[in-house]
Order: C-alpha cells, then structure tokens, then sequence
C-alpha cells in the first residue's frame, strides 16, 4: 500500500486532514512539499484529495485518474436536488 510522499515522509492522513478543512491540490502542495519532488505521488495526492482514502494500491496514472473523475462524477450527482415528483 502506499501511504505516503516518499519524497518528504508527508503521509497521506496529513493530505486528507487539509482537504478536508477545504485546502485544495495548489495549496495542499505548497505547504506540504508533496509533488514538488520526484513527482510520483501527485496521482495518489489527488486520489486522497478526491476521496479521503488515503490507504492506496500501487497504481499508475491513468488508474489513479479513473478514481478521481468517478469520485467527482459521484460527488457531483450527490449534490444535485432530487427531481420532482
């Protein structure tokens, strides 16, 4: 599982405790140091920000993309009024 940047030792509780108070990628980057090494975490770092998990499978960047956007599209029906009856 990875769990954290390997980079800055930032674990990934760290990015989902300031996503959470509404920080976002830009931000969450800026004061972490998160993506601004060798990069590699950048995927996980917008799954966490995206989901909360912050327990991830090794996975690539198109994985890591597919569990964003479903969590975006999830989020963004969640949010809509139910329709009329």
């Amino acid at each position: 599982m990875v769990t954290r940047c390997i980079c800055l030792d930032v674990p990934f509780d760290e990015v989902a405790a300031r996503a959470k108070r509404g920080e976002g990628f830009d931000q969450i980057s800026s004061a972490t140091g998160c993506c601004q090494g060798c990069g590699m975490c950048e995927p996980y770092v917008r799954v966490v920000i995206a989901t909360g998990r912050t327990n991830l499978p090794v996975m690539n960047r198109a994985e890591a993309d597919q569990i964003v956007a479903q969590s975006q599209a999830w989020k963004a029906r969640a949010s809509k009024p139910a329709a009329e009856s």
